[in-house]
């Protein structure tokens, strides 16, 4: 009995910490958007590692597919700058993988401008955890215009 009870508590440990991880995770995600929706650019910037990299997987004019780069500065600098409110409102109970410092996660989104609909897609985060917690490391999103407001 006593065995089975401290084979118990040792497997209910891990998953305590995982859990602690993934809400981590996900506060530094929430993090990143409830700043975007304040225009506070310095709680963006603490969410993000120092080389962050920012990327969208886009087709272009000729549908062809590419990827482009959006530096760190201009995406604060359009936040800070923009004329309306942002929103991007994530899907609730998005997958969130982690393996020691490592984080990725999932999140398909609709993102709001001036309170209309703009695009949705989905996002995917690269996350590192550091001695001051979790950053995100790398964004690559996907945007339609195809999208039905929820």
């Amino acid at each position: 009995m006593r065995l089975s009870l401290l084979a118990l508590l040792l497997l209910a440990v891990p998953a305590s910490a995982q859990d602690d991880a993934d809400a981590a995770v996900r506060a530094t995600i929430d993090q990143l958007f409830d700043g975007m929706r304040a225009k506070d650019t310095t709680a963006i910037r603490a969410a993000m590692h120092p080389e962050a990299r920012l990327m969208t997987a886009a087709v272009g004019p000729e549908g062809e597919r590419r990827v482009i780069e959006s530096p760190i500065d201009r995406f604060l600098t359009s936040i800070a700058a923009a004329p309306v409110d942002l929103d991007e409102q994530l899907t609730d109970g998005y997958p969130v993988m982690i393996d020691d410092g490592l984080a990725v996660a999932w999140t398909p989104y609709t993102f709001y401008a001036g309170g209309q609909l703009s695009h949705c897609g989905t996002n995917a985060f690269t996350l590192a955890r550091s001695d001051d917690g979790w950053q995100i490391v790398h964004i690559m999103d996907t945007r339609r215009r195809d999208c039905e407001a929820d």
